[in-house]
């Protein structure tokens, strides 16, 4: 228990790190080859939200899974979600290099079993590409690039049909959420709420308690 609350530790040092450097080198969408960000002092919401996720996945998946492939499988992927969500939630940005990581690294766990096999995998990425696309044409901005590529990774992550009930999640967090933000004033009807954050939740919920949440939603899953 003691060194997977260290490798929590060890993880949420290492994410906080990477949501520091990453954005301040990615371009802004002109191409221009100005930083996202300029070098600030890190959130403190930001450093206390990834260490308490990475130590409570670490923990979980441990008393779970103790140390076999299906702990490391899930633990990274979790960290990786964890840094998508903050990064986007900080910087309405979310970094192809961490999409394109996550999707390679889900691709190789379904070979090596440890995940839905590669066929599932591949028929929940392409679900959810083409059901986001959708959404995102018919949404008027609602849903951005990032929003439909993140999409696609967790159906990569999931499976089909598992890719359904992370989405359904992550659809009612993000509406609940837009909901207080509203009600409260704390944005307005027309600024811009960050979406990826959302379905970063509806992903881990799924693939870390898929089977009991798989009674709510009437959806089979492979998680849990």
């Amino acid at each position: 228990m003691w060194a997977a609350l260290l490798l929590g530790l060890a993880g949420a040092w290492l994410t906080n790190w990477v949501a520091d450097w990453l954005p301040a080198r990615i371009a802004d969408e002109d191409g221009d080859g100005i930083p996202v960000v300029s070098s600030r002092p890190r959130p403190f919401w930001r450093t206390l939200l990834l260490l308490a996720g990475s130590v409570a996945f670490a923990v979980y998946l441990y008393r779970v899974h103790s140390w076999d492939p299906t702990f490391w499988a899930r633990f990274m992927l979790s960290e990786l979600l964890l840094l998508i969500g903050a990064i986007d939630l900080e910087h309405r940005l979310v970094p192809n290099v961490l999409v394109a990581t996550g999707i390679v690294l889900s691709l190789l766990f379904s070979i090596l079993r440890v995940l839905p096999d590669p066929r599932s995998a591949l028929t929940g990425a392409l679900s959810a590409g083409a059901l986001f696309i959708l959404l995102a044409a018919a949404g008027r901005g609602a849903l951005g690039p990032g929003d439909v590529k993140l999409a696609i990774l967790i159906g990569t992550i999931n499976g089909f049909p598992a890719v359904f009930q992370a989405l359904l999640l992550g659809i009612l967090f993000g509406g609940l959420a837009a909901a207080v933000l509203l009600v409260t004033r704390i944005r307005g009807p027309k600024q811009y709420i960050p979406y990826a954050p959302y379905l970063v939740a509806g992903c881990l919920s799924t693939m870390l308690f898929g089977q009991q949440l798989a009674g709510w939603t009437r959806l089979p899953v492979w998680g849990g």
